[in-house]
């Protein structure tokens, strides 16, 4: 088997009990795509692997998100772990697969077993701690109380749940351990076990109405002890720690009688003189056999009665809970009643095998069964000996009337039930004297009662739902998915749960991760037998009943589950997944998104990982990913679609054309030229953008960590430049082009080292790639064609240099702002602004040649950005000349000139885009403004200088541009 997910992360990390504080607002449970913070930011990266699974301290948390804490408990790494383990490579035959399964049931019902006793054993010894302190209130200790009873009964009902499933399960997929008895059985039947065992085999509603009840009777064991049960009546016996000696009460009443009228032997009501008899007055029994109250129709004295009625309550909830006839014994003995012990004796239902009768006469128990229904109808001095007398007669009505509970009520139909059917089968095999006694006295025919054999549990548990006695136990979430589990209808269940965090999920706005469902929603759906998305405990057990489920069917070659229902059910598990994401507990997240089907697996791990911004972590996922037989290269392929999608980039208009300024408005002055705006990508104090700008800059980050997928990269790079520079989220384009530069896809995708070591930004590294030789394997994925390969790559280029020639410009217009505020600059300044004003033109040079022309296919967006930008940057790249010309070097002035000559020649792209703009104008008069401050500067003494190798390079001379005066 394969290692399993957990064992593989760092110790320290799967120790950790993380609380992430994340605000109060739903829309954070409704969308799991919404992180931590309020918006997203690239400027703090962990620079450690493992501290991109770590939430950031409290202090470094906006305010606005540390409201509400979401803990994980133990129980969540126990559940991903055994998962990881049982089911991550089910491995043999389907039957073994089967029996992994199965292990995986146990393996989670051993540990909530085990759970729940220790709530219930530390909870009194907590409540004593808190009750001796001084600073604490009766109020406190209350709330304490019922916050206990609480934490207990969710942890008790998942332990019940737990047990349901893996009785259940085996038996509805086949793998029933009742078949193995066969072997056992004898060709002569003689012991009550082996006509049980005969009965078993041979009727499958039975064996699975005895698995309901015995899983019932284990529920009901871990209620409190039987003798607390029946305290409060024996408290009210008046007979302080004595439990034996009978009636005590009535006993002494009866001897005072005797020794007053001198009477011998036994009392007879009849005799003369006892009408006059202070016994007469309270009609009390003169007798102490067990028979004698409906004999003599008589009463015992008010504390006996309670005490036969404290006996017969044990009794009741010893057979409910399945005790053993030596327990059932005992506990009689005790109080010198065995003889109630021998009433119980003819099936004890939860062990066949208790006490085995080697010569049974199957006639004995019809005819037993039969006397019991008569004693629970019309005889007994009790609800409680009635109610006992009806559960071993199979009888519902004496028995309803004791029950409290919607597992009360559920025993006695499903006792009745089984009884019913092991009598019919014992008067079918009991030769004729059975029949005749079945046909001479009555009994409750549970069977007929219910009608369909096969639909029972659906009717049950309708019924226990709508029986004002139970409806709100019965709604309760956790009753209701056992109710579901006993009428086979979990599909249904779970497929309506999934329907329901679906609604809760986009009541304020559709949901990413849990998208409506194209189901026909039932009418029942906002029940509150449903469990809600804040109820992260249930979602945990939902979830894996859900795994177990769907595992299961998909081992069985008869059973399928639509597409519709599998995506309604899917809603658990990814509900689940985003209350991973909000603990902190990313480590688990891959196992479960390994459940999911189809595309839904990288949509739950795109939108649930995206918030990890540290490469290693990135890796430790994308190690874990591989483990589980999860394709990395889909999911990183998946990524940036899903979030391009999210925001519609191929749709989205050009809103930059005829927004996109940044100059400010006016004429241009001598110095500085047109100004422009400072700051105009945002305020670098706030290095921060939108949420889903982000998520696109996250996903290519991903899509950088895998090899090959060259094509894919380009593509989804262009797409999220084309995105940004239409809706001028100009810092967005320039973190991606930082973070995901060309030169290093480049790089990493295709094996050529382009530009030099040093080159931390270099423009010409897309030359280097055109001259270079492609691998063979490149050019395959463009079928040959060089030309396409390094049209696509241009494209990618063209973008990323208009991105840094503005990020650039923006530099020069701050540091221009520093000029204006400051005449005495330091050298640092000039030294700055020399550097920016180089990498400004060298970035400028493919905006200034055919700037997104060449296309592998025809693209209307290239068009629209050409219209929206070139005419804006231009200006802005000769108003920033004109201040290098004017603060740096007239040289810069010159340059300006030379730009003017390139973009009037008759071919120029770059005048047409002026032209469509209507903007003419404002190109001539920044070039005149440039000419005249180089009429000027040239001028004067100080101007007078040596050429300069660029001068001569260029032909340009300064004396050309010098004015002398007359």
């Amino acid at each position: 088997m394969a290692p399993t997910v957990v064992s593989n992360i760092n110790p320290s990390i799967r120790r950790r009990r993380t609380a992430v504080f994340i605000s109060s607002d739903t829309q954070l449970l409704q969308d799991p795509s919404v992180t931590s913070d309020a918006s997203f930011s690239f400027a703090s990266k962990s620079e450690s692997p493992d501290l991109g699974l770590i939430p950031p301290p409290m202090a470094q948390q906006p305010s606005s998100y540390r409201q509400t804490v979401i803990r994980a408990g133990d129980e969540v790494e126990f559940f991903s772990g055994e998962l990881d383990r049982h089911l991550t490579d089910l491995r043999g035959t389907t039957k073994e697969k089967r029996a992994q399964v199965f292990q995986l049931i146990d393996s989670y019902h051993a540990y909530s077993r085990k759970r729940a006793d220790r709530l219930r054993e530390r909870q009194p010894r907590t409540l004593t701690l808190r009750e001796n302190e001084m600073d604490i209130d009766d109020n406190e200790i209350d709330d304490l109380a019922v916050n206990f009873d609480e934490g207990y009964r969710k942890a008790e009902e998942e332990a019940q749940t737990w047990d349901l499933l893996r009785r259940m399960l085996p038996l509805e997929y086949g793998q029933d351990e009742t078949s193995q008895l066969k072997q056992h059985i004898k060709p002569s039947l003689q012991s009550r076990n082996q006509w049980w065992n005969d009965f078993m085999l041979s009727d499958s509603l039975a064996r699975e109405q005895k698995v309901v009840l015995e899983w019932l009777q284990s529920s009901a064991s871990q209620g409190p002890p039987v003798d607390d049960v029946v305290s409060h009546l024996q408290e009210s016996a008046e007979r302080g720690d004595i439990l034996a000696h009978g009636w005590l009460h009535t006993r002494t009443k009866i001897k005072l009688q005797k020794s007053v009228n001198g009477y011998q032997g036994s009392l007879d009501p009849r005799a003369f003189g006892f009408a006059e008899s202070h016994l007469s007055s309270n009609t009390l029994v003169t007798q102490l056999d067990p028979d004698a109250i409906t004999r003599q129709a008589r009463k015992l004295e008010t504390q006996d009665d309670f005490f036969e009625r404290a006996i017969w309550l044990g009794c009741f909830e010893m057979l409910r809970r399945g005790f053993s006839m030596a327990e059932i014994r005992e506990w009689c003995s005790m109080r010198t009643e065995l003889w109630r012990a021998a009433s119980l004796t003819p099936l004890p239902l939860a062990n066949p095998e208790d006490e085995d009768q080697p010569d049974f006469d199957p006639r004995s128990l019809v005819l037993w069964r039969r006397m019991c229904f008569s004693t629970a109808r019309d005889g007994g001095t009790s609800d409680y000996d009635r109610a006992v007398y009806g559960l071993l007669a199979g009888d519902i009505a004496s028995v309803e009337k004791v029950c409290e509970t919607w597992d009360d009520l559920l025993f006695a139909h499903y006792n009745a039930l089984l009884r019913t059917r092991f009598d019919s089968y014992l008067v079918k095999h009991g030769g004729d004297e059975a029949a005749r006694i079945a046909q001479q006295f009555p009994a409750f025919n549970a069977v007929l009662h219910h009608g369909d054999p096969h639909s029972v549990g659906k009717r049950l548990v309708t019924l226990l739902e709508t029986d004002l006695r139970t409806s709100n136990e019965a709604t309760r979430p956790s009753k209701a998915l056992q109710g579901a589990i006993i009428a086979h209808e979990l599909g249904r269940y779970l497929t309506n749960q999934g329907l329901v965090l679906a609604k809760h999920a986009n009541q304020r706005s559709k949901s990413n991760l849990i998208p409506p469902v194209d189901l026909q929603v039932p009418d029942d759906l906002t029940h509150p037998k449903y469990f809600n998305l804040s109820d992260h405990n249930s979602l945990r057990v939902l979830s894996h009943v859900l795994i177990i489920f769907t595992t299961l069917n998909r081992l069985s070659e008869t059973r399928t589950i639509s597409d519709a229902h599998q995506e309604a059910m899917e809603n658990i598990i990814a509900a689940y997944i985003s209350f991973l994401r909000l603990a902190n507990l990313e480590q688990m997240i891959p196992l479960y998104c390994s459940k999911l089907h189809g595309q839904r697996v990288y949509e739950a791990l795109s939108r649930n990982l995206i918030h990890i911004l540290d490469n290693g972590a990135r890796r430790v996922q994308i190690s874990i990913m591989n483990r589980l037989g999860i394709s990395v290269s889909e999911f990183v392929k998946r990524q940036p679609e899903i979030f391009l999608s999210d925001v519609h980039d191929l749709l989205q208009p050009c809103e930059a054309k005829g927004k996109f300024k940044v100059l400010e408005d006016g004429p241009a002055t001598l110095k500085y030229g047109r100004i422009v705006k400072p700051d105009f990508f945002g305020d670098d104090e706030a290095e921060e953008f939108d949420q889903e700008e982000g998520h696109i800059i996250c996903s290519l980050e991903w899509l950088m960590l895998v090899d090959d997928l060259f094509v894919e990269t380009c593509t989804y790079v262009i797409r999220a430049y084309k995105y940004f520079l239409k809706r001028t989220r100009l810092r967005a384009a320039r973190a991606l082009s930082q973070r995901v530069p060309g030169r290093e896809i480049i790089r990493r995708k295709t094996g050529i080292l382009v530009g030099g070591e040093g080159d931390d930004g270099s423009v010409e590294w897309f030359a280097d790639f055109a001259a270079s030789e492609l691998p063979e394997e490149l050019l395959a994925l463009y079928a040959g064609d060089k030309e396409a390969v390094i049209t696509q790559v241009r494209n990618m280029w063209e973008l990323e240099c208009l991105v840094k020639a503005l990020d650039s410009m923006e530099t020069l217009s701050s540091l221009a702002g520093l000029a204006r505020e400051d005449s005495t600059n330091s050298r640092e300044l000039w030294q700055h602004t020399n550097k920016e004003v180089r990498a400004a033109k060298a970035y400028m040079q493919p905006v200034l040649k055919g700037w997104l022309l060449e296309t592998i296919q025809p693209d209307p967006d290239f068009q629209a950005l050409r219209e929206a930008y070139i005419p804006e940057t231009v200006l802005a790249l000769v108003s920033s000349l004109h201040f290098a010309g004017a603060t740096l070097s007239r040289d810069y002035l010159l340059e300006c000139m030379e730009l003017a000559a390139v973009v009037a020649e008759k071919a120029s792209a770059v005048s047409q885009e002026f032209v469509k703009s209507g903007r003419i104008k404002e190109l001539v008069e920044a070039f005149a403004s440039c000419s005249k401050a180089l009429a000027i500067f040239a001028s004067e003494k100080k101007a007078i200088s040596k050429e300069t190798k660029k001068i001569r390079e260029h032909g340009w001379s300064r004396e050309l541009w010098s004015v002398k005066p007359q």
